[in-house]
């Protein structure tokens, strides 16, 4: 399959995972200062962005962990700092408990890993029987402005460029489609396993997140035992874009810490 991604920068490899119905875009101001000292690579997932649909409509966790091993191994990566949003943070722990050797840190970012309570309109809209088919062949502009609101803390964020990205790339050919088959997969489930995740872990979290509560944050940080956690006020879904300074320097400030770790490690040996 073709798989849409951006490779810039040198040095240790940084790989960013995006989350339900966004795309690589998510991450432009992070890669901008990332690229600075690290090879980023970030790409869009199965179904969204301009990879476009699954050929064999195969959604579920344990999929995507496949698409991103193979896709790890065609770029000849060895280990990688590997960074997951929401539905891309779900993907990434469970890609650090398959594939331990191949992660040398784990951050996640209002992620999933929870039975969820409730989920997004569009999401519950496309979990039902005929409310998928409605949601695959019906999404109309102003659904994304609506949407998008709820995710951001800072609704001045959601201008006409944001809304028509969203738009467009949701409309790319097979996406809509992929939508409902996308949002069926069991993707709040086997939170039992988080405890078990062993690769340094550092959690960020907005406060104000309508759907991914920051007492997920402190879940994530008691069920992993090398893990820390940073949140932040007045932020909502997406603190790489509403807070993309803070948040990349305190994701380069860990990075840091993971190398004296591993030094440490290295000199006891």
């Amino acid at each position: 399959m073709q798989v849409h991604y951006r490779d810039e920068g040198a040095g240790e490899v940084v790989l960013l995972l995006h989350g339900t119905a966004s795309s690589l875009h998510t991450w432009d101001q992070w890669s901008t200062s990332l690229k600075q000292h690290y090879r980023v690579i970030r790409l869009d997932l199965p179904g969204f962005g301009l990879t476009g649909p699954h050929p064999l409509d195969q959604y579920e966790v344990k999929n995507d962990v496949d698409f991103i091993n193979g896709f790890i191994k065609r770029l000849a990566l060895e280990k990688v700092h590997i960074v997951g949003s929401s539905l891309g943070g779900r993907i990434s722990w469970q890609y650090s408990l398959q594939y331990p050797e191949q992660v040398k840190s784990l951050t996640l970012i209002n992620s999933l890993g929870y039975p969820q309570e409730s989920w997004p309109p569009a999401i519950e809209m496309a979990q039902w029987p005929l409310l998928d088919t409605l949601v695959a062949n019906l999404s109309p502009r102003f659904m994304f402005d609506i949407g998008l609101k709820e995710i951001y803390f800072d609704k001045d964020m959601v201008d006409e460029h944001l809304i028509d990205r969203y738009y467009d790339l949701a409309h790319f050919p097979g996406n809509m489609d992929a939508f409902p088959k996308r949002v069926k997969a069991k993707l709040d489930t086997h939170s039992i396993e988080i405890k078990n995740i062993k690769v340094p872990t550092f959690i960020l979290w907005g406060e104000e997140d309508l759907y991914f509560p920051v007492e997920r944050a402190s879940d994530f940080n008691h069920d992993i035992s090398q893990s820390s956690v940073t949140t932040y006020a007045n932020v909502g879904h997406l603190p790489m874009e509403e807070v993309p300074t803070k948040s990349v320097n305190d994701f380069m400030a860990f990075l840091k810490t993971t190398e004296v770790i591993v030094s440490k490690q290295f000199a006891e040996f």
